[in-house]
């Protein structure tokens, strides 16, 4: 059978084209789209839940729903650029689909930031319906997403704050304390607390709990599992502290050379669908953990209503920097509000 494979410099490691012509049984049908490899990389472990859960089936299922014609190829681990670098490697090409935290791209998103302010949601299921509303509602948000074609959207599971010490007998006083945060918004919260926040990737956190270096971590709480932390934590603190939204984008211009079916096919696969299915993913595991944690000797404060109404009077500095710095830009004033609207439905 004859075959031209080409590899295209426009994409460079984002695409492989196979055009293929010749006997039957292979590519008799003169119409048939092309042949398209896809690189996928995100900076997350390949143990981590939504890439065992969601994204190796969700390979297999873009590979039967095209006919065989276009094959995902998964990059887990930074395996394709660094976790801040993924939305922009994807944008320009270096790879053909990204999935990594918005925050990651620090002022990348500043709309869909919203969804990351503290003590709002219970689940990521309930954060990513709200967030897919808001994207639907609000041009500012869609906007962000411009140069990629967006295939997901969605949130990780509710973050505690989980703390190296023992057990207290009410939640902690964060002054002094040394915490780990994943985006700015997070950063401003712990600061607004009394704390003293810094932002280290995923893979180094059990060693700086180990080692001393931080006191604790605000992480979505999936994560004691998906970053093994049992052993280095001692104590959490209940307090529904924030989700992190997520994006899963291709490459505009791979998503454009693909054939009409292929992109339909994907579409339907995409979207709200691929969203809850990673939301679900993540609340199924955080529940795990909710089962683990008193195993592995982690003691949890459930926050009281007095103290949680403290911390939110603490932090509402945060929400109301973030509506002074964009309220030029966007309505955000009017998109915090249809936020806490739809949290409360």
């Amino acid at each position: 059978m004859p075959t031209t494979r080409l590899r295209t410099s426009l994409l460079g490691a984002a695409l492989v084209v196979s055009l293929l012509t010749g006997a039957a049984g292979c590519s008799d049908n003169v119409d048939a789209p092309p042949s398209v490899t896809i690189s996928f990389g995100h900076p997350f472990p390949p143990s981590h839940p939504v890439h065992v859960q969601v994204f190796e089936p969700w390979a297999d299922e873009v590979l039967q729903a095209t006919g065989g014609t276009v094959t995902i190829e998964l990059y887990p681990g930074q395996g394709l650029s660094p976790r801040s670098e993924v939305y922009k490697n994807t944008a320009d090409g270096g790879q053909g689909i990204g999935w990594a935290l918005q925050g990651y791209s620090l002022g990348r998103f500043p709309a869909a930031e919203v969804v990351g302010m503290p003590f709002t949601f219970d689940s990521a299921v309930e954060a990513t319906e709200v967030l897919w509303t808001l994207h639907d509602e609000f041009e500012a948000i869609r906007s962000e997403y411009a140069d990629v074609k967006l295939l997901g959207l969605w949130t990780n599971d509710v973050a505690d704050l989980w703390l190296a010490a023992p057990k207290a007998s009410t939640a902690p006083d964060l002054s002094g304390l040394t915490v780990r945060t994943p985006t700015q918004i997070q950063v401003e919260v712990v600061e607004a607390l009394g704390g003293n926040p810094v932002n280290l990737p995923v893979q180094e956190i059990r060693a700086a709990l180990a080692q001393g270096d931080i006191d604790g971590v605000m992480v979505a709480n999936s994560g004691l599992s998906s970053y093994d932390l049992y052993g280095v934590l001692g104590s959490g603190v209940q307090c529904n502290c924030h989700v992190s939204a997520s994006f899963l984008a291709m490459n505009q211009e791979l998503w454009d050379s693909l054939s009409d079916s292929q992109q339909q096919a994907i579409d339907r696969l995409s979207g709200r669908a691929v969203s809850l299915a990673a939301a679900r993913a993540y609340d199924a595991a955080s529940q795990a953990v909710d089962e683990r944690y008193p195993q592995a000797g982690i003691d949890k404060v459930v926050i009281g209503e007095a103290e949680l109404a403290l911390w939110r009077d603490s932090a509402q500095s945060v929400v109301d920097r973030w509506i002074g710095r964009h309220a030029a830009d966007f309505p955000a004033r009017e998109m915090y509000k249809r936020m806490l609207e739809l949290a409360a439905d």
